[in-house]
């Protein structure tokens, strides 16, 4: 869908009015925190803050939109996401990421390391894509950058590397035959292992991808023939939305593909929508109650997401995480991330800042193991840490108290429906599992309970996060 009516245009680019102000005290109090933040950061856990070079963030009272160098902005372009279950864990969610990172350290204590297909059963969103004119369904990834599809009469391999049937990978139909342009010159591939041990492969070439009515023609892509993949019969493919840095581009056919000489970084699509002007550099995502449905908004931020609170709209550094020397992958797994100012719960304020993933892929808030009992023990009755589930339970008609995280001193609130799971119910207690779970060292994650209560605005011309509170709807 694209937005090209004025009308729509200065109600949707009204929310941006607040971000053109920047207060110098506070960019040099962020600066020291940020500093501090990463010289602790937790084992193979690195932070980067990575700097803006393309502000979209005036607009005229007019209604055209503009940015502060007084170009025009260009039309927003919005796809309706559609839900995937398979009632498996999600294996490219932060807190999966996350967990295998901690298990590896042998890290003791509640956290990501007793991550159980209940509470990583996140939800993940597909848009409609082509591919050289043939429709299909890619999974929505903003941890990684890669665009790629199953390639017609692709390998399907166990846990062990053996042949399996190909439908054991779970890709959808169709799938893909060969490159429109051939292949790169020289000769590159693809190789991502990722930490649950999910494996795709296969040679890079050129196609013509499109999203909605964007289209990128002779984008770099990936035609994936060998694959270890937990797939839902529903999707063909990826789609990544993170910097052109996470590319997994490597010399060769098919040997080499350690970080190193032979990495070759290229523009994935997102990337390329901007470096050709069709779009602005930045994204949104709204998702709805129930992980329901969603849009994904490329070049700005969508009309008609109900329950906007546009007066609160906050603006926040974009930190981006690493996850770094881990032997069982050849990919770097890497999260847009914030530093939110603290939370309030049950008339309690908590001050102390940590770095948290925002990652539509994990469905529970991952806080810091006494922020999470602490609010947990505030229900009513209080929630109880199970943890053959990893996760805390609580009576399935509990009272909740009021939850908020604080973004730039604004409080957005947690729909108190959001806070209990009543569909995930511990079958010898009869508990229900509560939204706000234990992250062990961190970092930490906003997932969907937090991500439906708000517009989320990935600024990545500007490197900033921006969120608009969605009041009760």
């Amino acid at each position: 869908m694209l937005y090209t009516n004025p009308v729509y245009q200065a109600l949707a680019w009204s929310l941006i009015l607040p971000f053109a102000a920047v207060n110098a005290a506070l960019t040099a109090r962020n600066s020291r925190l940020h500093t501090e933040l990463m010289e602790n950061a937790p084992p193979g856990i690195t932070y980067r803050i990575p700097q803006g070079t393309r502000s979209w963030t005036s607009s005229s009272a007019s209604g055209s939109r503009v940015t502060t160098t007084g170009k025009k902005l260009k039309p927003v372009h919005v796809q309706k996401l559609h839900p995937v279950r398979n009632g498996r864990i999600n294996p490219r969610s932060a807190a999966v990421a996350l967990g295998a990172h901690q298990r590896r350290l042998g890290e003791d204590g509640l956290g990501y390391e007793n991550i159980s297909s209940t509470n990583a059963y996140g939800t993940q969103y597909s848009t409609d894509a082509t591919w050289d004119g043939t429709p299909l369904r890619l999974l929505l990834d903003t941890g990684s950058s890669d665009t790629w599809a199953a390639q017609q009469n692709f390998t399907c391999q166990d846990f062990s590397g053996h042949t399996i049937v190909p439908s054991a990978c779970g890709f959808a139909s169709p799938q893909i035959s060969g490159f429109k342009y051939g292949l790169t010159d020289p000769i590159e591939h693809m190789y991502i292992q990722y930490g649950d041990s999910e494996l795709v492969a296969g040679p890079m070439g050129f196609s013509d991808v499109s999203v909605g009515n964007l289209t990128v023609k002779k984008q770099q892509v990936c035609l994936v023939n060998r694959a270890y993949w937990f797939g839902n019969n529903m999707t063909s493919g990826l789609l990544g939305m993170a910097y052109p840095s996470l590319t997994n581009a490597y010399l060769g056919d098919k040997d080499e593909h350690s970080h190193g000489e032979n990495t070759v970084e290229y523009s994935p699509f997102f990337t390329s929508l901007v470096e050709q002007g069709q779009i602005d550099p930045v994204f949104s995502i709204a998702i709805d109650r129930n992980a329901s449905t969603g849009v994904l908004a490329l070049g700005g931020i969508p009309t008609g997401v109900s329950g906007l609170d546009r007066g609160r709209t906050v603006s926040l550094d974009m930190i981006i995480t690493n996850l770094i020397n881990d032997p069982d992958t050849a990919a770097e797994p890497s999260f847009y991330t914030i530093i939110p100012d603290g939370w309030y719960y049950d008339q309690t304020t908590n001050a102390k800042k940590y770095p948290y993933i925002v990652d539509s892929g994990t469905t529970l808030c991952y806080l810091p193991p006494k922020l999470a009992q602490q609010i947990n023990q505030a229900f009513n009755p209080p929630g109880v840490y199970l943890w053959m589930y990893g996760s805390y339970f609580t009576a399935c008609n509990a009272r909740v108290v009021p939850v908020a995280i604080i973004l730039n001193g604004i409080k957005f609130w947690f729909n108190p429906k959001d806070l209990i799971y009543r569909d995930v119910v511990d079958p010898m207690s009869g508990l229900c599992m509560t939204a706000i779970a234990s992250g062990g060292t961190g970092p930490y994650i906003l997932g969907d309970v937090f991500m439906q209560n708000a517009l989320t605005i990935f600024d990545v011309g500007d490197a900033k996060m921006r969120f608009v509170p969605r009041i009760r709807y």
